[in-house]
């Protein structure tokens, strides 16, 4: 499973928003944040826009805005000090700040607290400094728990992927009963696939269930790639299901009559094989009339087709 949008409900909120330099205007690094976050489609990039505090960042003005997929945001401004150069402003992941040179080791009782309650933690900067740290939970969907649990109960192992802290990761997990071995963080959505390469390597049949457009190399290389009803298109496209119902609760059925299925296929080619290896010699050596075999034909596809309509009574 991925995490959010699939196991959560993809609608993430600002739960805390905390300076970390107290030499710059928070309410301007607050507006700062929503303007550089507006122009992303990023679930945590539209939660930070949305935000109240976000009226008067549309009259900043950035150059060279680019997103780095799973990663976050980036853009420079020029700097207050007009005989330096421009400011290189950032919003995005912990672990990408730090590999840019921001010191984030003031933060880490911030980052703790929140991480253990299953926030995710991202942070502003500008050039190496950091401004400020911001935490938004995004909850479980109601049902997940007994969806999984269905699942297990079918013999299923549970993996979740997810681009979060490990430690944000295994707060979620440890609600739905995921073992903390089946816990993937802090994937770039490009590994996605090479996860699901490395189980089906170990011999294992892999169904992988997302909805984002990152999602879509992982739902391509699954032997069972599964769409969510608010999947982007690129996801529905590289999927092999999509689910027409809100929320997760029909994956269980899903998984449980294309099984169903499958066993009354191989069921009515054993029975058409079957039967023909045997009513034909019969018919060609005289021992059947024509009207017999008729019949016998007859009679042998309604065997076919009502064993097929037991499919619409399956139970759930």
């Amino acid at each position: 499973f991925d995490k959010t949008g699939t196991l959560t409900q993809g609608k993430p909120e600002v739960a805390a928003f905390e300076s970390f330099n107290e030499s710059v205007d928070f309410d301007h690094v607050k507006k700062m944040t929503a303007s550089l976050s507006a122009k992303s489609n990023h679930p945590l990039s539209r939660a930070i826009a949305s935000m109240e505090w976000a009226e008067g960042g549309a009259d900043i003005d950035w150059n060279d805005w680019t997103e780095h997929s799973g990663l976050g945001v980036q853009a420079s401004r020029s700097s207050d000090d007009e005989s330096a150069q421009d400011d290189l402003v950032r919003l995005g992941s912990l672990n990408w700040l730090r590999g840019q040179g921001v010191a984030l080791g003031a933060s880490d009782a911030f980052q703790k607290r929140w991480m253990e309650q299953g926030a995710t933690v991202v942070g502003f900067s500008v050039n190496q400094n950091l401004m400020a740290l911001l935490a938004l939970k995004d909850l479980i969907k109601p049902k997940a728990f007994k969806v999984l649990e269905r699942l297990r109960s079918k013999g299923w192992a549970i993996h979740m992927v997810t681009g979060d802290h490990k430690r944000t990761a295994s707060a979620i997990a440890s609600e739905l009963g995921i073992e903390d071995s089946h816990i993937h963080a802090e994937v770039k959505p490009e590994q996605k696939a090479t996860i699901i390469r490395d189980l089906q390597d170990r011999g294992e049949r892999v169904a992988f269930i997302g909805d984002g457009i990152n999602d879509a190399p992982a739902l391509e290389q699954a032997d069972l790639g599964i769409a969510v009803s608010r999947a982007s298109d690129i996801a529905r496209e590289a999927s092999d299901m999509v689910l027409l119902k809100a929320g997760i609760d029909a994956i269980p059925e899903a998984l449980n009559l294309a099984k169903s299925t499958l066993r009354t296929i191989k069921q009515n080619l054993f029975w058409a094989f079957f039967y023909n290896a045997a009513a034909i010699p019969l018919a060609m050596f005289g021992f059947m009339s024509p009207l017999l075999c008729a019949a016998a034909m007859g009679f042998s596809d309604v065997l076919v087709i009502g064993n097929s309509l037991r499919l619409r009574w399956l139970k759930k």
